[in-house]
């Protein structure tokens, strides 16, 4: 079921980035909004999902000193 959703007090420089946007994309700004928010809330679900995975597969919580490893590496 489809919902309406209202954003107030948007700034200026934030509106005329997504006319921009929305022209170059061939789109209306709701369209790009929309493609915006969808794109947001997918990335988020997967990165989700995989860190999901990535700690079922560990046999025991990561040390500081290994997290930081790993981020340095550019992995999750």
């Amino acid at each position: 079921m489809e919902k309406t959703l209202t954003v107030r007090n948007v700034p200026g420089r934030v509106v005329e980035a997504l006319k921009k946007r929305a022209r170059r994309n061939h789109r209306s700004m709701q369209s790009e909004v929309l493609a915006i928010l969808d794109a947001t809330v997918s990335d988020t679900e997967a990165l989700s999902s995989r860190l999901a995975e990535h700690r079922l597969a560990l046999t025991r919580p990561m040390t500081m000193d290994e997290i930081r490893a790993a981020m340095d590496r550019g992995r999750p």
